[in-house]
Parts: structure tokens; sequence; C-alpha cells
């Protein structure tokens, strides 16, 4: 995957780029067409004085070069009377028209030829003394260099300030976002953003604005839920208490116990979901397995199935204890209420807790009933306070259902 940018690093580097390349061109044209230009006015300048002289001279000499007075450019009646450097270099064939012909380092001709009575004229140029060096090209160049370092300066300048006003909004929008708190609507008059930020800003903090009134309503409704919940909830399991103590212990007051203790756990579990889990909290689990067991022992056939806790008895899960009671006892429920006969065993490590049952296995088809939302409450808890919860077929018959951290 790519690796993320930050805004004011690409429009740095675009501009660098964008910048660097505009000039490379615009050098590469003006030093092209700067040498062009040249040698189109050296050229248009000896077909000028070629028009202009031959064929309007009384007289000349035909064996050597008639001097063009402050023109300096030599008239040539007849290629014979050519210098032998610059007769070895023209052919005396060429038609009418303009040339150029380099003799050596020093000379660079423009030639006009011209016809006149049947005999080719030559008006030569040259040119070397007023055609730039490699030198002052690179004087020129160096000039173009320091010239675009000015300019991309004044660019940097600008292009900063336009960064931050860019920039500065967006990171204090992720600063507030990564530190979960709202975006506030001040953000939006910070050091005058563009409108289209301004719009974003805008809408995050309505939005967080909507989600902080949401999350509001919903902790004043858990506690109120709460205290409306635990209170009958309270009232009723002393009463059950109460009978236990009072009479002679039967099915029906066990079963009453236990589904008071199950309603109990239940409403726990799902007020825990609605509240913040709690980075300390840390519970005993081999503790909590016993309660959860003593709370769901009834569904279990205690002459066909046997039951055991297994594993180290100072492991510590990191969960509050009513959590781990809702987690522990739905998997216990499932395990009691699906396995007729065999067994059903906890076993206990310092990072993992499974419960193990030989019944008749993960998704096959059964004549016990369900339990409601309870596996599914046991999964959003485990995800809630950041734990691994699998079930599946254990290997030879039965599930396995694993809860690690």
């Amino acid at each position: 995957m790519p690796r993320s940018q930050s805004v004011k690093s690409m429009l740095t580097r675009n501009l660098l780029l964008s910048v660097g390349l505009c000039f490379a061109a615009t050098l590469a044209l003006a030093v092209m067409f700067g040498f062009d230009l040249e040698d189109q006015i050296f050229e248009n300048q000896v077909s000028r004085v070629a028009d202009e002289v031959i064929g309007g001279r009384e007289t000349a000499d035909p064996s050597g070069a008639n001097e063009l007075r402050g023109l300096e450019m030599q008239y040539y009646d007849q290629f014979d009377a050519l210098p032998p450097s610059l007769a070895n270099r023209i052919d005396p064939a060429w038609p009418d028209g303009e040339y150029e012909v380099t003799v050596d380092r020093d000379t660079h001709y423009h030639i006009a030829i011209r016809s006149d009575a049947g005999q080719q004229r030559y008006v030569a140029f040259n040119a070397r003394p007023y055609v730039r060096s490699i030198d002052q090209v690179g004087d020129f160049i160096l000039i173009m260099i320091v010239l675009a370092g000015i300019m991309l300066a004044i660019a940097l300048i600008f292009l900063r300030r336009l960064a931050n006003r860019v920039s500065g909004p967006l990171e204090a929008m992720a600063s507030a976002a990564s530190s979960e708190r709202p975006v506030p609507f001040g953000l939006i008059h910070l050091s005058a953003p563009p409108e289209e930020i301004a719009s974003l800003a805008e809408a995050l903090a309505a939005r967080d604005d909507r989600i902080e009134k949401l999350i509001e309503r919903e902790r004043q409704f858990n506690r109120d839920v709460s205290h409306e919940l635990r209170t009958p909830l309270s009232i009723a399991m002393g009463a059950a208490e109460l009978l236990e103590k009072g009479a002679e212990r039967t099915p029906v007051t066990d079963r009453l116990g236990s589904a008071l203790g199950n309603m109990r756990l239940l409403t726990e579990g799902i007020l825990w979901l609605g509240r913040q889990p709690d980075e300390d909290a840390v519970c005993n689990i081999w503790l909590n397995c016993e309660q959860a067991a003593g709370i769901n022992r009834h569904l279990l056939k205690e002459s066909e199935v046997e039951f055991s806790i297994t594993g180290d008895k100072d492991a510590r899960m990191p969960v509050p204890d009513a959590v781990a009671q809702v987690i522990i006892g739905n998997l216990l429920r499932n395990a009691f209420a699906f396995t007729q006969r065999g067994a059903v065993t906890i076993c206990i490590s310092a990072r993992e807790v499974s419960v193990r049952d030989t019944g008749v296995g993960f998704g096959e088809p059964s004549d016990a009933s369900g339990f409601g939302i309870g596996l599914s409450l046991a999964e959003r808890l485990c995800a809630h306070f950041g734990l691994n919860l699998s079930v599946g077929p254990a290997e030879r018959t039965g599930t396995l259902a694993r809860v690690f951290w």
C-alpha cells in the first residue's frame, strides 16, 4: 500500500517539479530559438545586401574580394575569386539562395548566391564574431538559474502560506479525532481556511454533536434501566434466598434461584455493553467459573454427565467479575443443555479459558432448546472488552468454546 503523504509535502513536491520542468523547457526553447533567430537575422542581412549590390555595381574585381564598406561583408564576382578555404566548402552547382558554411572554429560564413548574366555572384559574411560563444551561453544559463531560484523562493513563501491555510485545519481536525475529542465549531475560523475545509469542519462538528447527544441519552438510559432492573431483581433474589433458608430445598426453589441468577447476569451483561471498558479490571477465572457452574447446574444431568474444572486457579481474566460470569455462564449453559452424557470440562490457563463438552456437536441438530441471546451476548461482550471467542466442533465429538486474550 502506498505511504500516505502530508498536504504540505505534496504541494511542495508538485510545485518544485512543475517549476523545474517549466524552467527547463523555457531555457531549452530560449537557447534553441536564440541561435535560430541569430541565423535568421544573418541570412536576411546577407540576402538583402546581395539583392542590392549584385547587378548594381559598375566595376568589380573578378579575381578577388570586393569589400562592402560599413557592412563587414565581402562580394565575390565569380566562383574562382573565392578564397580556397571557402571555395572548398561550396559546391558551384548550388542554386541561388542563402547558405551557412563553417570553415573553422573562428570562421562561420553566411553566404548569399545570386546569378547575374549567367555567372554566379557571392556575398559572404563571417558571423562568428557576432555569434554567442559557449561561455556566453553558459553565462546566460547561469543567470536564468539564479532568476529561477529567486522566483522559486518567492513561490515557496506563498506556497507555505497556502499549505498552512489548507493543512492547519486538517491537522487540527485529525488531532481532535485521534484524541477522541469532538471537533470544535471554532475550528472553522482557524487561519481562515478555504470554504471546502470550513464546510467539512462544520459537518464533522455537527456530527460529533449529534453523536455526543446520542451517547449521553444512552448513558442516561443505562443509568435509569440499571436502577429499575436491579432493584426488583435484588428483591426477588432476596425472597428466593429466604425461601431456601426457611424451608426444605426443592427443585422448584433451585430453578427459581438459578433463573433469577441468570436474569441478573443477563442484565449485567447488557448493561456492560453500554459502558466504557475498564482497562484495569481483572478477575479470578476459577472463582467465576465455579459461580457460573453453580447457577446453571440444574441443567446438568449429573447422573450421566461429569463436570470438572482444571488448570490454573490463580489465572486472571482482564474483565470485571460480572462480565466473566456472563461469558462463562452462557458457554456453560449451552454445554450443559446439549450434553446428554459424557463430560463437560473447563480448562483454565494464563491467557485462555475453554469449555469442552461431549454433546451433539457444534451445528448439529438437537432436541434441546436454545437460550435466546446468550451466545450472541457473549460474543459482543468479548468484542467489547478486547477478548477473542472461538466456538467450533471438538476433535472427536462435542463442542469446544475458547475465550483467549
